[in-house]
C-alpha cells in the first residue's frame, strides 16, 4: 500500500508539472495585450520552461539515484511553486522568463524520480504498463493545461489562476516531504557521475532511442504547450482549447496502448516502430491537407498525433533495459535533456519562423511553421528502426 500511495503522490507531481509546463498555450492573448510580445518572443518565453527543465535532467538524476525521490521531489516542487508565484506577480516580461525559468527547473525532478520509484518498488515486467498508466497521469495535467486552464483564466485572471497552481504545488511539496520514504542508499561522488555517465553514453543504442523519444516529446510538447491554439484560431478559425484537450487525451490513451502492447506482444522495437510511423503519418496530413478542415476531422487529425505519440513510454522501459540498474534515473535523465532541448528549441523556432513569415496568408505561413514539426517527426521514425529489441533484458555486469 505504501508503495501505491507514493507512486501516486509523485504522479500528482508528474500531472501537476504538465499544467506548469504548457500552461503558455492559454496565455498568448492576455499576456501579448498586457506586454506586447510578439510571436517570436512569446515562444522564446515559453520555451525557458523547457530550456530550464533540459539543464535540471541530469542533476535531478543524480539526485533520484543518490538523495531518492523523496528530497529532490519536495524540493523541486516548492521551486515551481515559487516559479508559479512570480509569474503571476510579473510586472514586466523579464519577470515573466524568470518565472518560467523557476518552474521549469523545479518540476524538473517529477518525471525521473517517478520513474526511479518504479524501477525500485515494482517488478520489471509490470514496468512498460505502469508506467503508461504515469504517463495518463502526468498527461492529463496536458489537458488540465488546455480548456480548464482557459476556463480558469477568464474567471479568475491569468494572474489569479497562477496563484493558485504555485499554491498547488506547494502543497504537493510539502506532502511528498511528509508521506514518500526516505531515500537515499548512496552517496554522491564525481567518480561516480563519471562512471554513470560513461556508461550510458558508450550505449551504442541510447543515441537512436533518445532520437525516437525526442520527436514524441518536441512534436508533442510544441504544439500542446504553445503554439496549438494559435493555429487553430488563425487557420481553422476556432477556439482552440477544446481540441489542445483532445491531443492530450490522445497521448494519455496512447501512452496505456503503446506500453500494453509493448507488454503483450514482449518487444519494444515493434509498437515502437508502428507508432514512429503513423506519428509521421499525421503530421504529413496536419501540414498537406488543405485547410481549413471541419471540426471532426481536426480532432480525428490531432487525436491521432497524440495517440501515437504516447509511445514515448516505451524508450523509458527501453533506457532502463540498456543500462544498469543504478543508473536509471541518469540514463532516463539524459534522454530527457536531449527531448527537452529538442521542445525548446523547436517551440522557439516555431515562433521565429512564425514571424519572418508575417506578410504570407496564415495557412501558408503556418505550413512553413509546421514542416518543422514534420521533420522531427521524420527524425524519429529512424530512430525507431535504428533501435535494438531489449525487451526484458536486464544489463548486468
Amino acid at each position: 500500500m505504501a508503495r501505491r500511495t507514493g507512486w501516486l503522490l509523485l504522479a500528482a507531481c508528474f500531472h501537476m508539472a504538465y499544467v506548469l509546463r504548457l500552461s503558455a498555450g492559454v496565455l498568448a492573448a492576455p499576456l501579448g495585450r498586457e506586454f506586447g510580445l510578439t510571436a517570436g518572443t512569446f515562444g522564446l518565453m515559453s520555451s525557458m520552461v523547457f530550456y530550464a527543465y533540459t539543464l535540471m535532467q541530469v542533476p535531478v538524476g543524480i539526485l533520484a539515484d543518490t538523495a531518492g525521490p523523496r528530497l529532490t521531489v519536495a524540493w523541486g516542487m516548492a521551486a515551481a511553486g515559487a516559479g508559479a508565484l512570480l509569474f503571476a506577480s510579473a510586472g514586466s516580461p523579464s519577470l515573466l522568463f524568470a518565472g518560467r525559468i523557476l518552474m521549469g527547473a523545479g518540476v524538473a525532478g517529477a518525471f525521473v524520480c517517478t520513474m526511479k520509484f518504479l524501477a525500485d518498488n515494482f517488478e520489471g515486467e509490470r514496468f512498460a504498463t505502469l508506467s503508461g498508466i504515469t504517463s495518463l497521469i502526468g498527461n492529463a495535467g496536458g489537458m488540465t493545461a488546455q480548456a480548464p486552464l482557459a476556463l480558469l483564466v477568464a474567471a479568475m485572471t491569468w494572474r489569479w489562476s497562477f496563484v493558485l497552481l504555485g499554491c498547488v504545488s506547494l502543497l504537493l511539496s510539502l506532502l511528498c516531504f511528509l508521506a514518500l520514504p526516505r531515500g537515499g542508499r548512496r552517496s554522491f561522488s564525481l567518480p561516480m557521475l563519471e562512471k554513470g555517465l560513461r556508461n550510458v553514453f558508450s550505449t551504442r543504442a541510447m543515441y537512436s532511442l533518445s532520437l525516437n523519444y525526442l520527436a514524441s516529446q518536441a512534436c508533442f510538447l510544441a504544439l500542446s504547450g504553445t503554439w496549438g491554439i494559435s493555429y487553430l484560431r488563425a487557420v481553422h478559425r476556432i477556439d482552440g482549447a477544446p481540441l489542445m484537450t483532445l491531443l492530450a487525451a490522445g497521448v494519455m490513451a496512447g501512452a496505456v496502448a503503446a506500453g500494453k502492447l509493448s507488454d503483450l506482444w514482449r518487444s519494444r522495437k515493434k509498437p515502437l516502430c508502428l507508432f514512429a510511423l503513423a506519428h509521421f503519418f499525421m503530421w504529413g496530413l496536419l501540414v498537406y491537407l488543405p485547410g481549413p478542415f471541419p471540426r471532426p476531422g481536426l480532432a480525428v487529425l490531432l487525436g491521432g498525433i497524440g495517440f501515437f505519440a504516447g509511445a514515448l513510454v516505451i524508450p523509458w522501459s527501453v533506457a532502463r533495459e540498456l543500462n544498469f540498474p543504478e543508473h536509471t534515473g541518469l540514463s532516463i535523465a539524459v534522454m530527457n535533456t536531449v527531448a527537452f532541448l529538442a521542445v525548446a528549441v523547436l517551440t522557439s523556432s516555431m515562433g521565429r519562423v512564425l514571424d519572418s513569415a508575417a506578410a504570407l496568408p496564415p495557412a501558408d505561413a503556418w505550413r512553413h511553421v509546421l514542416l518543422l514539426p514534420l521533420a522531427v517527426s521524420v527524425a524519429g521514425l529512424v530512430g525507431a528502426l535504428l533501435t535494438p529489441e531489449t525487451f526484458g533484458r536486464k544489463k548486468t555486469g
